[in-house]
């Protein structure tokens, strides 16, 4: 079904269905959790709390840890940290009886693994609960993850790293995870809408920035980074920020509007703007750029590989005039996203050339593919994105802003 539906709770269409959406994500992370042979699942990565509870980690918690999940394998995931849990059980019946306060915030205050003591004695009663003691308890999210790690080995417990668990879980999207990456693009695309009606000489890259950020929040974003805007002779080389620089006629701006959130699930998408009326050669630049991002998502599909999309791009650093990959990391580039900007599969050319494996693309996978070119020494760069679903015989592209030709604006 390739549209975005409307975002309302309406009675004459079946739309996103949460109920759905909470079970089958959890359902996913079981299945991952027996396959590699985990009893205990605890994380406190706030994309990974949300893939189990559905509970929005709000950022400025984020930082410190305080919000923390756990998933007996033969169980239902338990939150802690909550600021009052009778009130958030109230507002997620799904976790009744299953939110409880915080255990402090050792990130701030721990000195040792003799500190974490509280915490590690809660994972090891659910865990002694459902009979899980014996087996290992995987870890992830967490900046103390090594002293967690000799806590509760200290404690009778084996622990290992459960974020290649998580990561695996949550690689391959369902149906209303699909439909919520359909509408986050489409909220990306309001977002373009409003900067290219603004762009004008002296407005600044952010201004643009906001103009966009507040499209996103009107669209019911709950959450979003800053925006990447460059302009002129910021495009040239590759970089990802904004300045307060004011737009000049004949600049070309790139904009990345990423990690746009709606119900968590992130936007990640490049487009490339003219003010005022392109020069040839920044058309035949534009069109450069376009023609190698296509190249790659035309090898997309069900049972290729990275590999497959890095043979479609310069087999070379010198192509961007540069003699070492590592200069150009990020100039042709994907990533697979979701509750998260930056998840697996990785694609690059540098990881091919150092000798990284290929990962073989899955349908279900959603993929961010991005590309630059400008010549080194230049004025003008571009940078183009889309984000991709891949299924069985290809892949949709599910971003719709235009893309076929470099877009003037104040004209």
């Amino acid at each position: 079904m390739k549209m975005a539906f409307g975002k309302y709770a309406v009675d004459y269409e079946q739309r996103i269905d949460m109920d759905r959406l909470r079970k089958e994500r959890l359902q996913k992370a079981k299945e991952q959790m027996e396959k590699d042979g985990l009893g205990t699942l605890v994380t406190w990565d706030a994309a990974s709390i949300r893939y189990l509870t559905s509970c929005y980690v709000t950022t400025p918690t984020r930082g410190g840890e305080m919000t923390f999940a756990v998933l007996p394998r033969n169980g239902e995931p338990i939150l802690f940290g909550a600021p009052t849990p009778s009130e958030v059980e109230r507002r997620m019946p799904w976790m009744e009886g299953r939110v409880r306060p915080g255990l402090g915030v050792p990130k701030v205050t721990a000195r040792s693994p003799e500190d974490l003591g509280l915490i590690v004695g809660a994972i090891g009663a659910i865990a002694a609960e459902h009979g899980l003691e014996k087996e290992p308890v995987g870890l992830d999210g967490s900046t103390l993850e090594m002293w967690y790690g000799q806590a509760l080995t200290n404690a009778g417990f084996e622990a290992v790293h459960g974020k290649p668990t998580l990561d695996e879980a949550r690689i391959i999207k369902t149906q209303d995870e699909i439909e919520l990456m359909r509408i986050t693009c489409a909220n990306s695309e309001k977002a373009f809408a409003d900067i290219a009606d603004a762009i004008r000489p002296g407005l600044r890259e952010c201004d643009l920035v906001g103009i966009g950020i507040k499209a996103l929040y009107e669209e019911g974003a709950d959450h979003t980074e800053d925006l990447v805007c460059c302009s002129g002779y910021n495009t040239n080389p590759f970089t990802w920020s904004f300045t307060d620089k004011p737009i000049r006629p004949g600049d070309l701006i790139y904009i990345d509007v990423d990690g746009a959130c709606y119900m968590g699930y992130m936007s990640c998408v490049y487009r490339t703007f003219c003010c005022g009326k392109a020069t040839q050669e920044q058309k035949e630049l534009y069109e450069e750029c376009r023609a190698m991002l296509y190249a790659g998502i035309g090898a997309i599909k069900d049972g290729n590989t990275t590999y497959d999309v890095c043979e479609q791009w310069p087999d070379s650093a010198a192509y961007w005039g540069f003699d070492n990959w590592l200069e150009v990391m990020p100039y042709a580039v994907g990533h697979g996203i979701g509750l998260s900007l930056h998840e697996g599969p990785g694609i690059s050319p540098v990881a091919k050339a150092l000798g990284f494996p290929p990962v073989e693309f899955r349908e279900g996978m959603i993929i961010a593919i991005e590309t630059w070119t400008g010549k080194r020494g230049g004025v003008d760069g571009v940078r183009l994105e889309e984000d991709v679903l891949v299924t069985r015989d290809g892949c949709e592209v599910l971003t719709r802003w235009p893309i076929a030709e470099l877009m003037e604006c104040w004209r």
